[in-house]
């Protein structure tokens, strides 16, 4: 009987179904499974289960039995230009069908209001609620961290991590150095199965330049010496084009054929390397010291040794950062106060937006803004007061929530076609973390520019300053669909809107950690003391690597917009979400083993580990406190 009715009634009658009945619908006939997928349907869905909509609902509904709470609903309600429902004379005959084609279209303007999608973006919205309220699943890449050896488990800890993405944009090779100087090469395309598997490993050393003269031991502990002394975040770029990694040790950049896992080059820096750009075959590598910024051409031969030399005398005493630049010394920029965090590239193909190509973040309260065809000259700034651990970019401008709260919609609708970029940081400032937007766009009135010192005057001026996102520092953050993830010192990830402030949904890597844990316990002989370690164990997620690139057109397909994480812990998984984890890598324990022999040392070893974590964590909980009452 369904068969004979018209697909836009169908859709109408799924429209009343929960999205847990519309996921079995599904399973009934491909008729259905396309019907039960349609975009505006599951659009529709992620809009009335999101946080904003049901808050307004909440309150609506309260304001019936507290009068107080009226006032917050007729604010709701002209923040999304909502229509009243009444009709001036109820007794007319068209009344009743006036009151619901008004209440339709106050749907609608709430729905536009709340939209996060852009006008030319193509949205996968039954993705879209899966990221949104499904469970989120880890899986960790196979020995990720870990290495056998004469029957004694050795850790191994990954020292940072890269993607190598395919021709259409997608993750097909996950590349990470291990603190023994190897480098290691997991599977990571979201077809593949052998999906999460190591398919390549290099020699112990090659990245610590510790050659075969020496005998395993020796390689490995001086290796491990080397690899673990900086401890840079972005010390990884992957060329996928080229099919070549980028890999920085101390002061030293190599340069690495994924093909055949050995250095084809290495380049010396005068200080030790803090922080890598994206790796493009058309543009060079933009690598930042403590001290120094450097542009890095592959075709160029690498200098002789001396004369890359450079001694800083006495640093700079100067916060002022009217002397960002001192003048040009070999083709780099010498920064007056140290260190280089995160290095962005902007697509050069963009529309003007008054701003250079480059931008640099870290330590120092301002992002540094150079454009490549005139560095080492520096552009401009613009001041955060925040000391930046991350910068990236999403291809759509930025859209404000004072936008949807004072303006009419067609502002709204016209301020979201108007090209453009958003830089978006993550950070910390007065011990919290820092959560900063900025526009980037060809309307100067809705754009920042790092050359006029008035930007963060500008009243019309798209941006976002130093918002308090957490209690602890703010760590890595990425894009997610039509979201943003990020995630802090205290283990929390957080997706909120591309307003930067709407939360979506949030939670511990802990708490994966400790179920995968307690899975692993039960099906194996468990170690009482081992356990009551465990329960006080903690981990961060240092680095968030998207498996889909945000400024490629391919339209991804479902469960393809996964995260890699890399934790402080030096391992690396796969976020997925729904049912299923993202891939299932067989991992065999002896438990028995672990509770003789070594086991014991181990388990003082974690012990003192975690007390050690415990009482930064105070300390830090202390020094946040004191902060609060301006010491």
């Amino acid at each position: 009987m369904m068969k004979l009715l018209p697909d836009e009634i169908i859709l109408y009658i799924l429209s009343y179904l929960e999205p847990t009945e519309l996921a079995n619908l599904q399973h009934v006939s491909r008729h259905l499974l396309n019907l039960s997928r349609d975009n505006n349907l599951w659009k529709t869905l992620c809009f009335s289960h999101s946080v904003a909509e049901r808050r307004r609902r909440r309150i609506e509904a309260a304001s019936d039995l507290d009068p107080r709470l009226a006032e917050l609903v007729a604010a709701a309600n002209s923040i999304s230009h909502a229509l009243d429902t009444h009709v001036h004379d109820p007794h007319v005959p068209s009344a009743e069908t006036q009151v619901e084609r008004n209440r339709e279209k106050r749907w609608e303007a709430l729905r536009t209001n709340w939209d996060p999608s852009y006008p030319e973006e193509k949205v996968n919205w039954y993705e879209d609620f899966i990221q949104r309220h499904a469970e989120q699943k880890m899986a960790w890449f196979q020995d990720a961290g870990k290495e056998g050896r004469d029957g004694d488990e050795v850790t191994r800890e990954a020292t940072g991590a890269g993607i190598l993405f395919d021709s259409e944009g997608a993750a097909d090779k996950l590349v990470a150095p291990l603190d023994d100087g190897s480098i290691r090469i997991w599977d990571a395309g979201a077809t593949s199965d052998r999906l999460g598997k190591i398919v390549a490993n290099s020699h112990v050393g090659v990245l610590s330049n510790r050659g075969q003269d020496l005998d395993h031991e020796t390689r490995t502990r001086q290796s491990q010496a080397i690899m673990t002394e900086t401890g840079a975040v972005e010390c990884v770029s992957i060329d996928s084009t080229l099919n070549k990694g980028f890999f920085a040790v101390q002061n030293v950049l190599n340069e690495v054929d994924l093909n055949t896992l050995k250095v084809v080059a290495t380049t010396p820096y005068p200080f030790p390397i803090t922080a890598l750009s994206e790796a493009h075959h058309r543009t060079p590598l933009t690598v930042g010291t403590n001290w120094t910024l450097h542009l890095h051409d592959t075709r160029k031969p690498p200098a002789a040794p001396t004369a890359t030399r450079c001694e800083l005398i006495g640093g700079a005493t100067d916060v002022s950062f009217s002397r960002l630049e001192t003048g040009d010394f070999g083709g780099h920029v010498s920064l007056s106060q140290p260190g280089a965090l995160s290095i962005l590239h902007l697509p050069t193909n963009r529309e003007c937006d008054g701003n250079g190509d480059i931008w640099v973040g870290g330590r120092f309260t301002s992002m540094l803004n150079f454009d490549r065809r005139f560095f080492p000259r520096l552009r401009g700034t613009v001041h955060s007061g925040a000391r930046l651990s991350c910068i990236i970019s999403i291809p759509q401008p930025f859209i404000p929530h004072s936008l949807r709260a004072h303006y009419p919609p067609s502002y709204l609708r016209n301020a979201k076609s108007t090209p453009g970029h958003t830089l978006i940081t993550a950070g910390e400032y007065k011990g919290k973390g820092s959560l900063e937007l900025y526009g980037l766009s060809s309307e100067p009135t809705r754009s920042i520019n790092s050359s006029d010192s008035r930007t963060t005057r500008n009243p019309q001026a798209c941006y976002q300053n130093r918002q308090t996102a957490s209690s602890s520092k703010l760590l890595a953050v990425a894009p997610h669909g039509t979201r943003i993830v990020f995630t802090d010192g205290d283990g929390n990830m957080k997706w909120v809107e591309r307003d930067g402030s709407t939360p979506v949904r949030q939670f511990n890597i802990n708490d994966l950690r400790r179920k995968h844990d307690s899975e692993g316990q039960s099906m194996a002989m468990s170690n009482p003391l081992t356990q009551t370690v465990e329960h006080g164990w903690g981990d961060i997620v240092q680095k968030i690597m998207p498996t889909v690139k945000s400024n490629t057109s391919r339209d991804a397909s479902l469960g393809q917009s996964n995260f890699v994480l890399w934790t402080g812990d030096g391992k690396l998984g796969m976020l997925g979400f729904g049912r299923d984890a993202p891939f299932d890598v067989d991992r065999f324990e002896d438990a028995l083993e672990q509770q003789v022999g070594h086991g014991r040392e181990k388990v003082r070893e974690r012990e003192y580990v975690v007390e050690m974590r415990k009482a930064l964590e105070q300390q830090a909980r202390e020094v946040r406190w004191l902060r609060g009452y301006g010491l």
